[in-house]
């Protein structure tokens, strides 16, 4: 039988980088000023982790999953990172919706055949919360078929873990991924090719990691150039600071040989922020303890395509700006 194991590749989503800070609004002589930043707080450390016994079976999906999970926690214990809960809702939907694409046309990439990113896939299935992807596999272009009820070796689990955690700066895009501190659940695709008479099995893998600090107003699936839409969130663990607004082109099928020219996805950076009460902002953000709430045009000079709209926080004592919440709407 022939293998293609050995064109197996990973590649690994980034985020966004935060905005430039909001510029305070003039102040009246002898306004307060604000209060030093807290000190950031290491953590504190934590024992080595356990090793993972390796199951002595192949392993349906839903075994899969849970093997990869105690994997990732592994290996975020053992940078003293506390673990994450396995997402079996919007994170898993779309992950596995990917890793069966990437099966049936043999690429490896975040971007879909049909032109989608992962932070459109997740909010298309449910999710609002912030969604980072590590993705896995082989890139011959070959049409296949996705077994549905596939038995995965245990040993695939375990290179496809290690080739993401394995990496070596500066090219460890999958690594830090999997160790963002950031990061509370994660949803796992599995999905495998189905075995021929020429060919074995082959499992593809996603980890779709998010960072789930909050509970969102639902936003519209499509709307038209220069609508208002209304933006609502209330966090936990998090201080909301802002609003942002992205726009990238509208997603269109992509063939598999682009599809594997294309690696690193970066996030979108939006093109408007807009913050608190305080601030220089062309709409102010009502920031009341948890909650955050605005209504924001879509219009990125009256073009359509996919808007992103991102919610910005802080998390615990630190002073830096994260995305908390991701979503897309598609735009005409």
């Amino acid at each position: 039988m022939g293998l293609v194991l050995a064109s197996l590749a990973a590649c690994a989503g980034t985020a966004a980088p935060a905005p430039a800070g909001p510029s305070p609004a003039p102040r009246p002589s002898g306004a307060p000023a604000a209060a030093a930043p807290p000190p950031v707080v290491a953590p504190a450390a934590k024992a080595a982790p356990a090793d993972v016994p390796r199951p002595t079976k192949l392993l349906t999906v839903p075994e899969a999953r849970r093997y990869m999970l105690a994997l990732v926690n592994r290996d975020r214990a053992s940078q003293g990172l506390g673990p994450v809960e396995l997402d079996e809702g919007p994170p898993t939907i779309a992950g596995q919706a990917h890793a069966e694409d990437m099966v049936r046309l043999g690429y490896l990439g975040h971007w879909g055949s049909d032109g989608s990113v992962p932070e459109q896939r997740h909010t298309e299935a449910g999710g609002a919360d912030m969604v980072l992807e590590n993705a896995l596999c082989f890139t011959d272009e070959i049409k296949r078929t996705s077994d549905p009820k596939p038995l995965v070796d245990p040993r695939q689990i375990e290179r496809a873990e290690s080739q993401f955690f394995d990496e070596v700066p500066p090219n460890d895009g999958h690594r830090r991924n999997i160790l963002r501190p950031a990061h509370t659940r994660v949803g796992i695709g599995v999905a495998q090719s189905t075995e021929t008479a020429k060919e074995l099995a082959v499992p593809c893998f996603t980890q779709e990691f998010v960072d789930g600090y909050g509970v969102y107003a639902p936003l519209p699936r499509t709307a038209k150039v220069g609508a208002t839409v209304h933006v609502e969130g209330t966090l936990t663990g998090a201080r909301p600071t802002g609003v942002g607004i992205a726009r990238v082109a509208s997603p269109k099928p992509i063939a598999p040989s682009e599809l594997n020219r294309r690696r690193s996805y970066p996030v979108p950076k939006p093109y408007q922020t807009y913050w608190g009460p305080g601030f220089v902002t062309p709409i102010v953000a009502q920031i009341t303890g948890p909650k955050i709430a605005i209504d924001v045009p879509l219009s990125d000079k009256g073009q359509p395509g996919l808007y992103e709209i991102s919610i910005w926080a802080k998390l615990g004592p630190s002073n830096e700006q994260v995305m908390v919440s991701l979503r897309t709407i598609r735009v005409e």
